[in-house]
């Protein structure tokens, strides 16, 4: 007998596969927290809790990174809450809340020291905003009204009509002045002031 799909669980697996991070299903370009604080730069990870489970083999590397590098990251970042939770014979699991109310989660089962040192600093770099695939490389969603800079804009038009090599386009360009001479300039004003 055929399987008969189940129009009443339609919705439900629909509206479950919304909220997965598919790159492929959301495009949008690219931005910057509007809440980043006003005076200064406020960190968009407000919290981390590493769950692990004090026996199990899946959670040595958890444990490991808790033991040994932990205390340095939470030194370093002094705004961000870490939360350590030993839960027994659960998989062990990295749980980031982002200042957007965005919780992101992280199975770590059976990952070296190296593995969750690794993903907690893609935690901490993360702004909390969905991984999305980026309409432009431009930051911004309308067009600049000059154009795309290109390395062509301020190079002179008769080097068009040139024959190449031409000694007047190979010779190395530079100020009129050096650095050096500049200083030395500046230094002979400041004496004579004096």
């Amino acid at each position: 007998m055929p399987a008969v799909p189940r129009v009443d669980r339609i919705k439900t697996i629909y509206s479950a596969a919304k909220s997965l991070n598919f790159g492929w299903r959301f495009t949008d370009f690219l931005k910057t927290p509007a809440y980043n604080g006003v005076s200064r730069y406020v960190p968009q990870l407000h919290r981390i809790t590493f769950r692990f489970c004090k026996q199990s083999e899946a959670s040595v590397g958890v444990r490991n990174f808790i033991e040994h590098r932990l205390l340095d990251y939470a030194a370093r970042t002094p705004s961000v809450v870490v939360y350590t939770q030993p839960v027994r014979n659960n998989s062990p699991q990295i749980r980031a809340e982002y200042g957007n109310g965005r919780i992101i989660q992280l199975c770590a089962k059976g990952m070296s020291m190296e593995d969750v040192e690794r993903d907690v600093n893609l935690l901490y770099s993360r702004s909390g905003l969905p991984v999305v695939k980026l309409e432009s490389l431009q930051s911004a969603a309308t067009p600049s009204v000059q154009g795309e800079w290109t390395p062509m804009t301020w190079i002179s038009p008769r080097l068009n009509s040139a024959t190449l090599p031409d000694p007047q386009f190979s010779e190395h360009k530079t100020s009129d002045v050096t650095a050096t001479e500049y200083l030395l300039e500046q230094q002979k004003r400041v004496q004579e002031q004096q």
